[in-house]
């Protein structure tokens, strides 16, 4: 029989299931943040058409968060690139050449597949003008350092992935700052200046041991060889049992028992899993009615103020299009995993044995006495 502790770590995390699917799905298309982001894009192109590019470029990062569209990337890779950000447009517009050669390589609709390749020839272009203004930096770990656990290499304080060691990064020209740590090492930093169009590789050196703490001194045990305190008994001292009695050191000797056996509760193992099973089926029903009433109001939106006509669309139309297809796939997707698994809870809880009541016993042990009791 399983104790109480695992069953009920398993109802939490069902439970918690099924709460974090109904969350995520509020927060992952919340039309409060749809409208928020349409507004800050407005905001962000007219800061950017006024040159105001200290207000322009944080608002095109809040529309980048909030709808991570290749259009709002670019904007944002502009915004950098005027106020001479040349590593971070570089950085912004490298990644929208590789997520548009994905989309239009997956997509099987025209609109999306051409728009995809346009956005990504803009970008690609747009990295061809501001390369030669640009330092590079390569980053080389050697296998040893590499073998560390927890290291951490940084760029300018940024952490690098590794899978960018050895590669060129691009870096403004100016003052930079190479750093790497691990737990029990020191750290080891380097300082570099680079200029536009120099290339530069800074090979981390192997990383020192800490100082290791002074260990604290401990007492050491009384031996039996030792001189034992005056008017005490050495034997006595040496094996402090032959002080006890038959009854303990300090009178009578509690009682020993038997524990009693655990009865089985109603909320068995099965029944729990099926309970959770359940609020997760439910949990996911919940979110795929959200997406199924999204998928509506993204396809309306799409075709109000001229935004789409037809099948063809301007970028507001084309994301709201777009919104609409994948809410509705994931809505079709939910109602379908949200009924098989509330179906399968609902037979797991209902074909639970049913509780049965158990025999307890329990053998009471006293220094001149022997008790026993029970519930049959």
């Amino acid at each position: 029989m399983m104790s109480g502790k695992p069953s009920a770590w398993i109802v939490r995390s069902f439970v918690a299931l099924g709460g974090i699917l109904v969350a995520s799905g509020a927060r992952a298309a919340d039309p409060a943040d749809e409208a928020r982001a349409n507004t800050l894009f407005q905001e962000a192109r007219a800061a950017f058409i006024a040159e105001d590019y200290a207000t322009a470029c944080p608002k095109y990062e809040e529309v980048v968060k909030l709808r991570p569209g290749l259009g709002a990337r670019i904007g944002l890779g502009d915004c950098y690139r005027k106020m001479g950000r040349l590593a971070r447009a570089w950085e912004t517009y490298r990644g929208i050449v590789d997520d548009a050669a994905r989309i239009a390589s997956t997509s099987k609709g025209f609109t999306e597949k051409s728009t995809a390749q346009k956005r990504g020839s803009e970008a690609k272009s747009r990295m061809g003008e501001i390369e030669p203004r640009l330092g590079w930096i390569t980053v080389s770990v050697p296998e040893a350092v590499l073998a560390l656990p927890n290291l951490v290499v940084t760029l300018d304080g940024v952490p690098l992935a590794r899978e960018v060691f050895g590669t060129r990064l691009p870096a403004e020209r100016g003052e930079h700052v190479v750093d790497a740590s691990a737990p029990g090492k020191k750290s080891w930093e380097k300082s570099l200046a680079i200029a536009e169009g120099a290339e530069l590789t800074v090979a981390v050196q192997a990383l020192e041991d800490e100082a290791a703490p002074k260990p604290e001194p401990k007492s050491s045990p009384q031996t039996m060889g030792q001189e034992s305190p005056k008017g005490t008994n050495p034997a006595t001292t040496a094996n402090p049992a032959m002080m006890q009695g038959p009854s303990g050191p300090l009178g009578p000797r509690e009682p020993d028992r038997i524990p009693e056996a655990p009865t089985e509760s109603f909320f068995s193992t099965q029944r729990i899993v099926g309970l959770g099973l359940g609020i997760a089926g439910l949990g996911a029903g919940a979110v795929g009615t959200y997406f199924g009433l999204r998928t509506m109001q993204k396809r309306d939106e799409s075709e109000v103020d001229g935004h789409c006509a037809g099948n063809t669309c301007n970028e507001f139309g084309y994301d709201a299009r777009k919104d609409a297809y994948q809410s509705g796939n994931l809505s079709t997707g939910l109602f379908v995993a949200g009924g098989v698994a509330f179906a399968g809870g609902l037979a797991l809880f209902l074909t639970a044995p049913k509780r049965t009541k158990t025999q307890t016993t329990s053998l009471i042990v006293g220094p001149s006495s022997l008790y026993w009791t029970g519930q049959f």
